[in-house]
């Protein structure tokens, strides 16, 4: 119960990480260069981490040889999604980049945790499961898309590059649900979930480097450092640290799954309370009673499947 109430609030941290890095964005003009600042912070908080809590940086030689070799690429994985979203909205509409990864991401997730794939716990599913994962899509329905249809939101593209985009947005979910159980892995393997994650932010980090370097973004570095600035844009980095060191150290002890729904709810409520009192610079919304009654919703779908 404790772990699930904790991957609840781990979700608070992605609508933070997402106005701040947004609005890193449009201070330095370029989508790589905000990852890549995003990506660095994350990576300097774990070292510090590590080193306070005497945590080696490097993983031994014997975990290298026990852990599988495609392991140790994963941070790669949230650049490709990342990549994926920044297209999703114009290519295929709001409802859509932000349905269609969610539902694929809680689907595959529970395909994840019935099979084991991913060195994940085998949590078989049941008539349970199954009940829980049909609250969460009419929670998730309340929630997301039946206000978004008020708003008539829709995109012009049709024909094959729509389809094409709206499978890219199936992988980019399925792509999430396989970050957190390969992670989860990592860090029993090596015995450290902090050190799983910062091998995965630093590789992450080395990548983006290399790219912003190519593209020729570097050079607008120095617009970060405004005095302009709000201070909260450098917290994107910090929340995404604790996003994902609570995939390692929170998967292994809840599933995939519990965890990866936990989450969306974290993130949806305080998605909802950020629109209905304007922080941290999002516009205020109103939020109707049905929405705040599919979190309830998302809830109970989420008991069902752990219970």
């Amino acid at each position: 119960m404790i772990y699930i109430l904790i991957a609840l609030v781990m979700g608070f941290c992605t609508p933070l990480q997402t106005a701040a890095n947004s609005r890193m964005r449009q201070l330095v003009s370029s989508a790589p260069l905000s990852t890549l600042i995003s990506f660095a912070v994350s990576t300097i908080v774990l070292i510090v981490v590590a080193i306070i809590a005497s945590i080696p940086l490097i993983p031994s030689y014997q975990a290298f040889n026990d852990a599988p070799w495609w392991s140790w690429f994963i941070g790669v994985i949230p650049l490709i999604t990342i990549t994926i979203a920044i297209h999703l909205f114009k290519e295929i509409g709001q409802l859509q980049a932000l349905v269609i990864p969610m539902f694929s991401q809680l689907l595959f997730s529970l395909c994840i945790d019935n099979f084991g794939w991913f060195g994940a716990r085998v949590m078989p599913m049941s008539w349970q499961r199954v009940i829980g994962a049909l609250l969460l899509i009419v929670g998730v329905t309340m929630v997301v898309i039946i206000p978004r249809l008020n708003n008539n939101t829709k995109t012009d593209n049709e024909g094959l590059r729509q389809l094409l985009w709206q499978l890219a947005a199936v992988l980019s979910g399925c792509l999430s649900a396989i970050v957190g159980a390969i992670l989860a892995s990592l860090g029993q393997v090596i015995g450290s979930a902090i050190q799983a994650t910062t091998v995965l932010f630093a590789i992450a980090t080395g990548v983006m480097i290399v790219f912003c370097c190519i593209n020729g973004s570097v050079i607008k570095l120095r617009k970060a450092f405004t005095t302009d600035a709000p201070w909260w844009i450098w917290i994107g980095g910090i929340m995404g640290a604790i996003i994902v060191y609570s995939n390692a150290w929170l998967i292994p002890l809840i599933g995939v799954s519990v965890f990866m729904m936990a989450l969306l709810i974290g993130q949806l409520l305080l998605s909802l309370l950020m629109e209905r009192n304007g922080w941290l610079g999002a516009p205020k919304k109103h939020i109707s009673w049905a929405q705040y009654a599919g979190i309830i919703i998302m809830l109970a779908g989420v008991f069902m499947i752990k219970f």
